[in-house]
Order: C-alpha cells, then sequence, then structure tokens
C-alpha cells in the first residue's frame, strides 16, 4: 500500500497492552493482572556485534584492512576497524538478515514504547554505530543493491553519511523512505551493501563500526541529525522532539553587534548566575534544615548511589579516550544486552557528584565528574548527534545542572566549549530565535528544557550574542506562560494546564509551572524580567491551583494516567509559591500567607522529589532557604482559599469551598477526554469523568484517604461518588486499552459528543455544574465498560451549604447490570460509624438494605436527604477490590459502606434527586427534612432548573436550547448555564456557555491534526430572555445589549472560554 497518502492507517496502542488479551475484564476476582508491556515482535533480522572473527566472513575491502578491535566498542568488547584508503570500498555481500530486512513487513505491533500497529508494507533498514578518533570532510556513502555488482553501480537504496564527527554516532535509515533510488528498477530481493569513501574525504582514514543491526522495521522516532536527514513520514501532527533545525538556526544566525553597557551586562548576568547557585547550594546558613525534609538523606544517599553508578560503568581512559559501558537513548530498543541509557545514567551520576564538590570539596568526584562528561560525549551525547532518535530525551537538566557547577574547572582545562555546544544542541537552543507564537509550547520542553536554555545562555562568553539571546529567553518564557490555543499544552484561560491534549494538573504541565516560575525569580529585577502579563498569570495559576484542592488533593479526574499522584502542591508546586511571593524590593503578602498556609499543610519530605534534578528542577539548599525564609516572615500569618465556587471548563471540574467543607465535581465532553490510563497505571480508572462528586469536610493535612477515601485499598471503582455508572464487578472496570479502528491508542483520552461538562460561579460565591453524559466511544466487545446506548444527564446546585444533586434521562439497554449513582463510598470507619435517620449502623460487616426515604450521614458528617421515591440501597462489608503494587493489580478485599440510588437494569428515563449538606450539625438537619429548601422546576431531557427561596436563586442546566424555560428566565437561544438571583427591584444575572467553540476532534486525542490542536477557541453570543424590563445596574464589558420585547428583557452576551459572566440588573422605578 501507498503508506504516503494513507498515513492514518496506522493504529496506535497504549503500553499496557498484552498481545492477544483482549478481554482482560472477563477474568475472575481471585486472578491478578499485571500491567505488562506491548509483546512486540522481533524486528532484528540479523545483528553483528564483531565479538567473533566469523563475524568478518562476509566483509571485505577492496584497498584497506578489516580487523576487530578493542580500541573502542559499543557491543560487547569488540568492534570492526576499517582502515580505509583513497578508492577504497567495503563490501558485504549477504549479510544476514540484510533478504528478510528489505522484504514486506506482515503487519503487526514492532514497538514497546508508544507502541503502533502498522499494516502490511516496506519499513525495514538499518541501524549502525560508527566512531571516528578524527574527523573527515565529506561523506561516506552506503549502497544496497540486489548482488554486489548493483550494489556498486545499479542500487536500489543509497545514503550517504557527513563524516565531519569524532567519537560514536549512530545511524537509522528505514531504506523505503530515507534511501530509496528514484524510479529504480529490477530485483526487490536485496543481497548485498556497498559503501566508499566520497569526495572530500583525505586519502585515509579508519572507521570502526558496531552494533551493526538489520531490522524488519526502523522506528518511525528516528530523527535527523548532522550526520544524516532522514525523510521519515510525518505519522504525528508535531514531532516536537526534532532537534536539527535548531541547531542549523542556531549555527547560521547572525547576531547583530548592538551597542550596550558591558560592566552593567556583565553585573546582570552575575546576578542570575549567583541567584541560579544560590538556589543549588545555598549561602552556608543552616536554615534549610528548619523545614525537615530529611533532603541531606536524600543528598547522601544519591550521592553514594552516584558513587556505585560511576564503577558500573567500568570507564577506562586510554590513549586519550574513555571506553565503558555502551549509552544507547531512552527510545532505542535495540541497544546492546550490556548497554545503559544515556539519560539514566546523568540522572544518576551527574548532578550528585558535582554537588558532592562544590559542597563536600571532594576533588575526587570532580575528576569522576569530568571523565563521565568526557565519556558522554565519546558516546555519542555530543552536538550534532541524535542518537538515532531524540524521542523523550527531555532530561537534560541534570546535565546542564552539573555543567554548570563545575563550569569553572571545565573552562580551565579547555573542556567547556564542548559541553556548551552539546548543551545549544540538546537543549534546541536555537529555537528562541524564531519562536512560533501560533503553538503552545510542549510541557516537556518547558520543564525539561527552559532552564537548560537559560543555563545554556549563561555558559556563554558575553557579547551580543549573549544578550540578544537574553531577550530572546525572556520572549520565549513569556510565549510559554501566556495562554495557549485549543488543545495545545499549556495554561489555558481558566488555569488548566494542559498536556497530551487535556487537562494534567498533578504533573506535566504542573512541572513546567514550577520551572516558569523558578525562571521568574532568576530574572526578576534585571532587563530580562518577564511581563506583568506573565506575573499575573502565574500568581493566578498557582491560587487557582490552592482553591481546587483539600489541602493539596486534587480531583482524581484531573490527574490524567497518574491517579495514585492526586496533588501537586507537595511535591511539585510549594517551591513555585515562594518564587511568586519573593519579591526583590518586598513581598506579595498574600501570595506569601496563603504560601504559609500550604506549608503548614504539606508534609515536608513531599517537595524532595523536586530537589534534585531529573526531569524537573527547582533547586535544592536554596530553594529550602527561600521557604523558610518567606514562611518565618509571614509570623503566623496563614491564608486560606476563600470560599466559593471554582469553575475549570477547559478541565471539566468544579471546586466548591464552604467553612471547613469541600467537594469538587467533574465531567467530559467533546472537547475534555474522559480518563488517561499507561502501563498499571489508572487501569481503573474508565468512570471518574461520569460526574464524580468528591466531598470532604474537616482536617485538609490529611487529605482525602483521611476522609476514608484510600484509592488504593479496596475502593470499588464502579462506585464513584456523585458518579452515576454500572454496577459491574471489579473485575470488568479493570481494562488495559485495546485498539480498534477508530481509537488508535486504545480506548481511553476519549472525547464523547456533548457539550455539557462545565460549571458556573456566580460572583465567585454560588454555582452550579452539569454534566451531558453520552458514552459515545465505540463499545467494547462486551459493551460493558464502554457502552455507547449509555446516556445520563446530571446536574448539581452548590447554594451555601447545600448541595442539590439532580439526574435524568438516565438509560442503557445493558440488562446485565444495574445502572447506579453512588452517594459515597468509603473504608469503614468504627469510631465514625455511618448513620441513618441520626443513628448509627453500628459495625456490622453484613449490612445490606434499602433506605424507605431520610438522610444518610456518612463518617466525615455530610448528611445526603433523599425522598420516598429514591430507591436508596446501603451496604456495609467486605468488597473484592484491586490494589496496584508495582504496575501489578492484586486482589484485595476490605470493609466499606456505601450508598447509591438503584435506577435499575436497562434503565430508560430514569432520574434521581438527593441533597448534601455541608457543616451542618445533626441538631440542624430537621428543618431540611420536614420540608425542602428547593423547588424543582424541571427535570428532564431538555433542563434542570430549580428555585432556592432562601436565596432567591433560580438556576438553570439548559440541554436543549430555545425551549421555554419556567422561572426568571424565559428562553436561552443555545444549550447554557444560568443562575438568577433577585433581591427586590435588583438581580444578578450569571451566565456561562458551556460550549468552548474549539475546534473538534471525533476520536480521541490519539493523532489530533496540528490544525486542531493549535486552533484557537471562538467567542459566540448568547441571547438570553428574562421575564420582566431589567436595566444594566453596571458596565459588564461583555452584554453587547439588553432589549426589551413584549415585557420581556432579551440580553445579549459575548460569551467565550466557558466563562462565567455575572449580570448585575435592576428595574427602573
Amino acid at each position: 500500500m501507498n503508506l504516503k497518502t494513507n498515513p492514518m492507517k496506522f493504529t496506535c496502542i497504549v503500553a499496557g497492552l498484552t498481545m492477544g488479551i483482549s478481554a482482560m475484564g472477563h477474568a475472575a476476582t481471585a486472578k491478578s493482572f499485571k500491567g505488562q508491556d506491548t509483546v512486540r515482535e522481533n524486528v532484528v533480522s540479523g545483528l553483528y556485534s564483531f565479538e567473533s572473527a566469523d563475524d568478518l566472513a562476509v566483509w571485505k575491502t577492496a584497498k584497506g584492512k578489516l580487523s576487530l578491535s578493542d580500541a573502542h566498542y559499543k557491543d560487547g568488547k569488540q568492534a570492526l576497524a576499517w582502515n580505509w584508503t583513497k578508492g577504497d570500498a567495503l563490501s558485504i555481500n549477504k549479510p544476514k538478515g540484510l533478504e528478510k530486512a528489505t522484504d514486506v513487513y506482515p503487519g503487526g505491533i514492532p514497538e514497546r514504547y508508544e507502541p503502533a500497529y502498522y499494516p502490511k508494507g516496506r519499513y525495514g533498514g538499518i541501524k549502525m554505530w560508527l566512531y571516528q578518533e578524527k574527523p573527515q570532510a565529506g561523506k561516506m556513502t552506503f549502497n544496497v543493491g540486489a548482488d554486489e555488482q548493483s550494489a556498486r553501480n545499479h542500487p536500489k537504496y543509497t545514503f550517504s553519511v557527513d563524516m565531519d564527527f569524532t567519537g560514536w554516532r549512530t545511524v537509522w535509515v528505514n531504506f523505503e523512505e530515507d534511501a530509496k533510488v528514484k524510479n529504480y528498477t529490477g530485483s526487490n530481493v536485496m543481497t548485498s551493501i556497498y559503501a566508499y569513501p566520497g569526495t572530500g574525504m583525505s586519502a585515509s582514514g579508519t572507521l570502526f563500526i558496531d552494533h551493526f543491526t538489520l531490522l524488519t522495521f526502523v522506528s518511525n522516532k528516528r530523527h535527523s541529525d548532522m550526520l544524516f536527514k532522514n525523510n521519515k513520514l510525518e505519522l504525528r501532527s508535531d514531532d516536537s522532539y526534532e532537534i536539527r533545525e535548531p541547531y542549523l538556526a542556531y549555527r547560521n544566525a547572525k547576531f547583530s553587534q548592538q551597542q550596550y553597557d558591558k560592566a552593567d551586562f556583565a553585573k546582570q548576568c552575575k546576578l542570575i548566575e549567583d541567584r541560579l547557585e544560590f538556589l543549588m547550594l545555598g549561602d552556608g546558613s543552616a536554615d534549610w534544615q528548619k523545614r525537615g525534609t530529611g533532603i541531606e538523606k536524600d543528598l547522601a544517599a544519591k550521592i553514594k548511589k552516584a558513587n556505585n553508578n560511576y564503577k558500573d560503568l567500568g570507564l577506562k581512559n586510554e590513549n586519550g579516550y574513555v571506553n565503558g559501558k555502551p549509552l544507547f537513548a531512552i527510545r532505542d530498543e535495540q541497544g546492546a544486552p550490556e548497554g545503559g541509557e544515556f539519560q539514566a545514567v546523568s540522572q544518576n551520576i551527574f548532578f550528585p557528584l558535582a554537588f558532592d564538590y562544590r559542597v563536600n570539596h571532594s576533588e575526587e568526584s570532580k575528576e569522576k565528574l569530568m571523565e563521565a562528561l568526557d565519556y558522554f560525549q565519546d558516546q555519542g551525547w555530543a552536538a550534532g548527534s541524535g542518537t538515532g532518535t531524540v524521542d523523550h530525551v527531555i532530561r537534560l537538566n541534570p546535565v546542564a545542572d552539573a555543567v554548570f557547577l563545575l563550569r569553572k574547572d571545565l573552562k580551565a582545562k579547555g573542556k567547556l566549549p564542548a559541553d556548551i555546544d552539546m548543551l545549544v544542541w540538546h537543549s534546541r537552543l536555537g529555537s528562541l530565535l524564531d519562536i512560533d507564537y501560533t503553538k503552545g509550547e510542549n510541557t516537556d520542553k518547558v520543564r525539561g528544557g527552559a532552564l537548560v536554555k537559560l543555563i545554556n545562555i549563561l555558559l556563554l562568553d558575553d557579547g551580543p550574542q549573549k544578550k540578544t539571546l537574553l531577550e530572546d529567553f525572556a520572549k520565549y518564557m513569556d510565549h510559554v506562560i501566556d495562554y495557549a490555543p485549543g488543545y495545545s499544552d499549556t495554561f489555558k484561560p481558566d488555569y488548566s494546564v494542559f498536556h497530551h491534549r487535556g487537562t494534567y494538573l498533578n504533573t506535566y504541565g504542573i512541572n513546567a509551572v514550577a520551572t516558569m516560575t523558578l525562571i521568574h525569580w532568576l530574572l526578576q529585577g534585571t532587563p530580562y524580567h518577564l511581563s506583568e502579563r506573565s506575573t499575573t498569570i502565574l500568581k493566578e495559576g498557582l491560587t487557582k491551583q490552592a482553591e481546587i484542592a483539600f489541602g493539596v488533593d486534587l480531583h482524581y479526574g484531573v490527574c490524567g494516567r497518574l491517579t495514585q499522584n492526586n496533588s501537586a502542591i507537595d511535591g511539585f508546586l510549594l517551591p513555585a509559591f515562594a518564587f511568586m511571593a519573593t519579591g526583590v524590593d518586598k513581598n506579595d503578602e498574600d501570595l506569601a500567607q496563603l504560601f504559609n498556609y500550604l506549608y503548614d499543610v504539606a508534609k515536608p519530605a513531599e517537595v524532595n522529589a523536586i530537589l534534585t534534578p531529573a526531569l524537573t528542577y527547582c533547586g535544592t539548599l536554596g530553594t529550602l532557604d527561600l521557604m523558610v525564609r518567606l514562611h518565618e516572615s509571614c509570623k503566623g500569618k496563614m491564608k486560606r482559599p476563600g470560599d466559593g465556587s471554582y469553575v475549570m471548563p477547559y478541565s471539566g471540574l468544579m471546586s466548591y469551598r464552604q467553612g471547613n467543607a469541600f467537594a469538587t465535581v467533574k465531567g467530559y465532553n467533546q472537547y475534555v477526554w474522559d480518563y488517561e490510563a499507561g502501563t498499571g497505571e489508572n487501569n481503573m480508572g474508565r468512570y471518574l469523568s461520569f460526574g464524580t462528586l468528591i466531598t470532604a469536610q474537616g482536617n485538609e493535612k490529611q487529605g482525602f484517604e483521611g476522609q476514608g477515601m484510600d484509592m488504593n485499598a479496596g475502593f470499588h471503582w464502579g462506585y464513584l461518588p456523585g458518579a452515576t455508572t454500572k454496577a459491574m464487578p471489579a473485575e470488568k472496570i479493570l481494562y488495559y486499552a485495546t485498539p480498534n479502528a477508530k481509537y488508535e491508542e486504545g480506548q481511553h483520552r476519549n472525547f464523547s459528543r456533548s457539550l455539557f461538562a462545565s460549571g458556573l460561579s456566580q460572583q465567585g460565591k454560588n454555582g452550579m455544574y452539569a454534566v451531558d453524559l453520552r458514552d459515545n466511544v465505540g463499545p467494547d466487545k462486551d459493551v460493558a465498560l464502554f457502552d455507547s446506548t449509555f446516556r445520563a444527564k446530571k446536574s448539581y446546585f452548590f447554594i451555601g451549604n447545600e448541595v442539590i444533586c439532580l439526574g435524568s434521562d438516565i438509560a442503557n439497554t445493558d440488562k446485565r447490570y444495574h445502572t447506579v449513582t453512588t452517594l459515597f463510598q468509603y473504608r469503614v470507619n468504627n469510631q465514625s460509624p455511618t448513620q441513618l435517620n441520626g443513628n448509627a449502623i453500628g459495625t456490622s460487616l453484613s449490612i445490606d438494605q434499602y433506605a424507605n426515604g431520610g438522610y444518610l450521614t456518612d463518617q466525615n458528617g455530610v448528611h445526603y436527604i433523599f425522598g420516598k421515591d429514591q430507591k436508596v440501597r446501603l451496604m456495609q462489608g467486605e468488597q473484592s477490590s484491586f490494589k496496584l503494587e508495582k504496575s501489578n493489580y492484586q486482589p484485595i478485599s476490605s470493609p466499606h459502606v456505601k450508598a447509591y440510588i438503584d435506577h435499575g437494569a436497562a434503565p430508560q428515563k430514569q432520574g434521581y434527586e438527593y441533597e448534601l449538606l455541608l457543616n451542618t450539625p445533626a441538631d440542624q438537619v430537621a428543618p431540611y427534612l420536614a420540608k425542602k429548601s428547593y423547588e424543582v422546576y424541571e427535570k428532564d431531557a431538555d433542563a434542570h432548573i430549580i428555585y432556592h427561596p432562601a436565596s432567591g436563586i433560580t438556576a438553570y442546566a439548559v440541554f436543549t436550547a430555545n425551549k421555554v424555560l419556567k422561572g426568571p428566565v424565559v428562553k436561552t437561544d443555545v444549550p447554557l448555564l444560568a443562575m438568577f438571583k433577585k433581591e427586590d427591584n435588583n438581580a444578578v444575572l450569571t451566565i456561562a456557555n458551556p460550549d468552548l467553540n474549539l475546534e473538534k476532534w471525533g476520536h480521541n486525542m490519539s493523532r489530533m491534526p496540528e490544525n486542531i490542536t493549535n486552533a484557537v477557541s471562538k467567542g459566540s453570543f448568547v441571547t438570553v430572555t428574562v421575564k420582566g424590563e431589567w436595566y444594566p445596574a453596571q458596565y459588564v464589558a461583555d452584554v453587547q445589549s439588553i432589549t426589551h420585547v413584549n415585557g420581556n428583557s432579551l440580553i445579549k452576551v459575548y460569551c467565550k472560554d466557558g466563562k462565567s459572566i455575572d449580570i448585575p440588573l435592576q428595574v427602573r422605578p
């Protein structure tokens, strides 16, 4: 088939799929489930490691000499040494695996990482490692032909490698895409390879060849570098790892010789350097110890581990060259068996040794690190080398931080220029010279590369080039921090942070935010400070993170596949609050007091994860110094997030705070995907965005687990609080994403066709949320967890201490399992038992009963009021589920209590109604039982409307436009959220259009085209018809007009990004 005309035929499968296990959900509860990687096929058809003379049997040279050498090696302990002379050539006749590598691949799953199904086609080629002690001008050409003569004179494939390098380099070539000779005619059976030095090369030289691999599939993750430019099919719409072009842009740039104050420039650069060094090493004080994180023990352990890992490398410096364990790229799936991985080595060794040298004055650690850096360069981490693929080469901080700390020593040895050039290459520094402002920046490039770029610039000699790059870097950071269009990373207007085309509020983009704030602090007060807009976005973004968290815990549904780590503030963002609150002249007192509250809530040791370089880095001892000093400057003053409602439409999330109570709800729609899964990651999370409403009341330091909601200790993920789901056994909930024609990476990160999964906040206080659940994902074979007949309309009204929950239009055709809406589920707490109508249900583990109206009180004191028409089932006992341990799901049984509304099997047009009371003592529940505090005006497929007399609020979730509505809002011309609050002759109308008006992608996030990913959201005009003649009580920029027709007011409003718009109104006297 012609892949160039049909690239979308590739079917991707997430890591975690096990071939042949397409129905894992059918296993019995006694069975454990292993989160296995894809069983990939062996695509290696031939391998030469040159450990034996037998490997030379089919290799011959015309004039030169071939031998096995232990001077340099990439596989085993030897490599092929080809001593060539002018006019020489290397022939490889009938090498093992060549015929198969050039044949048709039958179709299958050839890779482990980000595995994809490839149909029948030719994907074969070669991967080989080359070494030179001296660079060569010119290129080495490789031909592939049907026989020896054809390889010389009539090849089917030919490619050339630029030989201007020293050390190890690798070349990955897909024969069909990268090397095919145009208009070739002849046999398709290839048996011979012919290589020869091209014009421009010296009269002689030595080329070492090792790990010479022929494959039936060469990865599409390969990248062009300075040796070889490939011609791969762009299967990903925007490969953010491309590295060659930024380097060329940097090398070819003409920097203007601008006039500037050189002494002041040097002073500003030193100020930034000194700040960065302070964050890493501290200033000699012991203030950092006051936080009690245990970082000193972590550092000591890492220094010890670094020395052990260094020893394991087996480095030997002979004849001016360093040899050791061969290193390969993180996404090279055919590395040598004894080989290591570049990023793992740098992370485990570089910074600990640099820190040991600078803080503990260990000369031995310095020498080891200097040698390790030489070894890295020699192994192929040097500038211009793509190591075959730079896919996921994002852990650059350990290298850059180590070079920064050793910069003076490296410069004294004449080694700094090579390391600077290496950082220029890997950090893509040249991308600063041509910023694409139409796209968001991949968060991996920010969290793993932004600080590296700054370090790279600081290491340059002072001059116009350095000054220009600093200016461009500030512009780049302002761009990175600004609101990103469409589904692209990073910030959205509501302060959602995107990665993988969706919200990710516990890592990824959050790591990037931490890096943004670090750089903001480093540059503040210098001519390269970030803009006021960036400062505002960062401060407001951090504040929103605190507002939507219970202590530090987030709704599990905004945590991607990493739901076991549902917090961000404690592990990643606490330093960020300190960076943004600490000013040059004065601190931001409000943010400082919010930081101080979080400083008190967060467990001290959690922050250690970001205090040594890995993917992200925020400084070490000095960062702790800064935090401790800011804490002490607050003198005990704390500012917890205020009461009110907080909406994040781009996350499908709303959070509500009232006193010591907290609630948060999550949905999904055509713009916000449902959940993400991986290898042993969130494989039970399919229902997280089905309207899950998590409530908490009490001690925020203990988080959700302190409330009795431990998701990995027997919790049944089929009964998520607030969600409407099928009541299936746990083994039916456990699911490994499998592929189909539509969902190319398996059925996760799915969009629906619904508009609704958003909320409204009225004047920042009361609020509401609605989700129109439509399981539009193609059904699984069992039509169980994925069921295209599943529907439900759900709404939540947050008013004072009340949460009023309505459901309608609940339907599906599955007769095997009951559909339920869960009220709560907790571990059994015998010290604070669940109550039914004010009476403790006791400690029995065999409770199973239906409640005949009344109210339940959970162990945290939240009350649930429901009528006799609600079929509420209360169960307390041992329940079977799964516990995740090291990517494996093990059966577990534990005592839990749960209550849910039973809608029966295959429900049609079912509904529910119940109310939660927050912060309400038991002796104050009676009035709510005697008479409902609200009236339901409508609860059907078209709208959910309630009237709350005490507050004067009428609230609307309008699912169907242009319908006549009850209450003060008569009609809306689009589906809409609205809240009308009346007080005498004044009112506030608040509206929010749940339609984000992004470009739609009717699949899951896989292969989303770039034009959709980066398309900006479109605003729209909405007209709301309100009873009576109302006039504006104050100017609201989004209100275009208010006209009066037949005694009604037609209010035309510009809506965008799901924003809640408050419109104060008045009646004229």
